[in-house]
């Protein structure tokens, strides 16, 4: 049971050290905000990316030559379709531009708005979208919001002029907006038609960028993966699996190097937890003589202790994560985020989805917390066992 006027002292006795126990609090608040907040930025572009995933199909094929990705036949997506356990083949045409004169980089991808896969693939992206319109001109093209705002930048709103790879200028009318929850993914997508971005890539008719399989069974995903590899042993197979494992690494790989940088906080940490453990002030030893001539029992001294280290470590940690959250989750953490998406000048406006992973607050709170207090206590308990007299002398 709480001692409300042990409390209430404690309490005062922070007051009178309000500096002394201000750089401690600052300090603490300071590491809990930096591991809380990095860490809740990788969970929710993680979240984000693989709800990405969720919607992308099981297996892309990819055609390699020389170690480097090329072209690969539209015949393969026929055979592919045979495979016992395929539901559907598509062979995709896509690629990169950069738009001349900038160093804006561009994801360009053809779509047949005919084909029902094209409609199933962006109906809720181009929804709002008249299909037949895009069908009837093959000289469209629907912008990514990002790349959207940016064309507008360079005056490239009712048409975007590209250039072929044979230096052909290609000019595209603007049919509209493409409007996705998933921004990482759409916001520097550009759609055009199957034939512009054939003659933009220098893509044959009879081929492909990659050819993307849908496998409505997990289960025979590493099957199927095994029989299209030896079916064409050039190939690159790489599955939704491959993705997250390699979007795993990426965001551990720079959550480590974040934390690295914070090993001079961690520094400061541990250097004042050794210094607090190491003994006290002369004047907190004198404060103990005094309880302790004036009849105050040890178990009250250190109650007394404890009740100041858990207040300053609990207050620490608490205002710790609330900055944390309202940095992240309220103001899109500025600067810190760039560590994970990059300063690319189309990178996605990201409204941050809240995430809490309750084992890094958990463990957070026991590296912090009781170290500390431990550290409080056992000097404050070496001052009480000596004597009164020796203490204030």
């Amino acid at each position: 049971m709480i001692n409300t006027k042990l409390l209430e002292y404690a309490l005062h006795s922070i007051r009178r050290r309000f500096w002394q126990r201000g750089v401690v609090v600052l300090i603490f608040s300071l590491l809990v905000f930096l591991l809380i907040s990095v860490f809740s930025i990788a969970g929710s572009l993680r979240g984000e990316l693989l709800n990405n995933l969720s919607s992308l199909p099981e297996i892309f094929v990819q055609k390699i030559q020389g170690g480097r990705q090329v072209d690969i036949p539209i015949d393969h997506a026929f055979e592919i379709a045979s495979i016992a356990g395929v539901a559907e083949t598509q062979p995709r045409v896509w690629g990169y531009y950069i738009l001349p004169g900038t160093d804006v980089i561009l994801t360009i991808i053809g779509v047949d708005p005919e084909l029902p896969a094209t409609i199933k693939k962006y109906e809720q992206s181009i929804a709002h979208l008249d299909i037949k319109d895009a069908a009837s001109q093959s000289s469209f093209f629907i912008a990514g919001e990002g790349a959207a705002k940016l064309l507008k930048q360079y005056g490239y709103e009712a048409t975007l002029n590209l250039y072929s790879h044979q230096g052909k200028q290609i000019v595209l009318s603007r049919l509209g907006l493409f409007i996705s929850d998933v921004r990482m993914e759409t916001n520097d997508v550009i759609l055009v038609s199957e034939n512009s971005a054939r003659e933009l890539f220098g893509t044959h008719p009879y081929k492909a960028t990659d050819i993307v399989v849908r496998i409505p069974n997990p289960n025979e995903l590493e099957t199927v993966k095994q029989k299209i590899q030896f079916m064409f042993p050039d190939t690159r197979i790489v599955s939704t699996s491959d993705l997250k494992a390699a979007y795993d690494h990426i965001f551990n790989y720079r959550s480590g190097v974040f934390l690295a940088l914070l090993m001079t906080t961690f520094m400061s940490f541990f250097t004042l937890v050794i210094d607090k453990g190491s003994g006290i002030s002369l004047d907190e030893r004198r404060e103990i003589g005094i309880m302790k001539a004036v009849g105050w029992s040890i178990n009250n001294i250190l109650t007394i202790k404890l009740y100041e280290s858990l207040y300053i470590v609990l207050l620490s940690y608490v205002t710790g994560l609330l900055a944390a959250y309202i940095f992240v989750f309220e103001f899109g953490a500025p600067l810190i985020i760039e560590l994970f998406t990059g300063a690319s000048r189309l990178k996605p406006e990201l409204t941050l989805t809240p995430y809490i992973d309750v084992k890094l607050l958990v463990l957070s709170f026991l590296a912090i917390v009781p170290l500390y207090i431990f550290a409080s206590i056992i000097p404050a308990w070496r001052a009480s066992m000596i004597d009164a007299d020796e203490v204030m002398r």
